[in-house]
């Protein structure tokens, strides 16, 4: 339509109506591409959202495990320094011998925290991180998952070899099957659990592990890494809060402007 009135205003040299024929086309093909431009943004921003909820997502679950990892610790933690008390003093004070021995076993127990980092690296190998415009959340995501999994909270300790290497196989088994559970989540507990040796057996076993210098070094250095365990766990709970809250900030932005269309 457009067309055949342009071609009949140029047969009349009618150059009004030519100008305005062409200043309609070009408005419409302007319109056209910002409508074009318009619906892609908004496609990118729903893609950009969609991948910030996934983000938050996986921040609610390292924060649960991190919640879970930070007991775990403290409980070996809890077990070592029983352990390190008796190679001291020879006493089981208020205990009995059999909670040393098993203090010495939990004492070994490891629970890694690795950041799940699945939606994080879809970002980076798509080329889709620049979907993130607000500058502050890619610098905090970068800073998160830059640090995703610190040496120390995946360790596995000479004690733990050492230790296991020493004390019979059938206390172990009792004690795997006592006192200890775990789930299909990688959530462990340690149990309290009746001696199922004499005490005097268990003061065997007990001043043979003490008594072992280097196997008491080694208990002081997994002591140690747990302490720096529990501090790495603190810096990565506020880390993954603070990125939280920027996101949902973002999310709130993004709600009001997509009500404001």
């Amino acid at each position: 339509m457009i067309l055949r009135r342009l071609t009949e205003a140029l047969r009349r040299q009618d150059w009004s109506t030519v100008a305005v024929e062409i200043i309609i086309v070009i408005l419409g093909v302007f319109i056209g591409i910002q409508v074009a431009n318009w619906n892609d943004a908004r496609v990118d921003q729903g893609r950009a959202v969609a991948y910030l909820e996934r983000i938050g997502q996986d921040l609610d679950a390292d924060l649960a495990t991190l919640a879970d990892r930070k007991d775990f610790w403290h409980q070996v933690s809890r077990y070592g320094e029983t352990g390190l008390l008796y190679a001291q003093t020879g006493s089981a004070e208020d205990t009995s011998h059999w909670a040393v021995l098993l203090a010495y076993f939990q004492a070994s127990q490891v629970a890694e925290f690795i950041t799940i980092q699945a939606t994080y690296d879809e970002l980076r190998s798509t080329g889709d991180l620049e979907l993130i415009s607000d500058l502050d959340i890619r610098s905090a995501l970068a800073r998160y998952y830059n640090f995703g999994a610190a040496a120390t909270v995946v360790e596995r300790p000479a004690y733990r070899e050492h230790v296991r290497g020493i004390i019979s196989m059938d206390i172990q088994s009792y004690i795997w099957d006592s006192c200890y559970e775990s789930n299909a989540s990688g959530f462990q507990r340690m149990l309290e659990c009746e001696s199922p040796i004499d005490e005097q057996t268990a003061r065997t076993v007990t001043d043979t592990l003490a008594g072992n210098a280097l196997l008491m070094e080694e208990l002081r250095y997994w002591m140690s890494t747990m302490h720096v365990a529990q501090l790495i766990a603190n810096d990565r709970v506020a880390a993954a809060t603070a990125l939280k809250k920027l996101i949902r900030a973002n999310e709130s932005i993004s709600s009001h402007l997509g009500t404001s269309r």
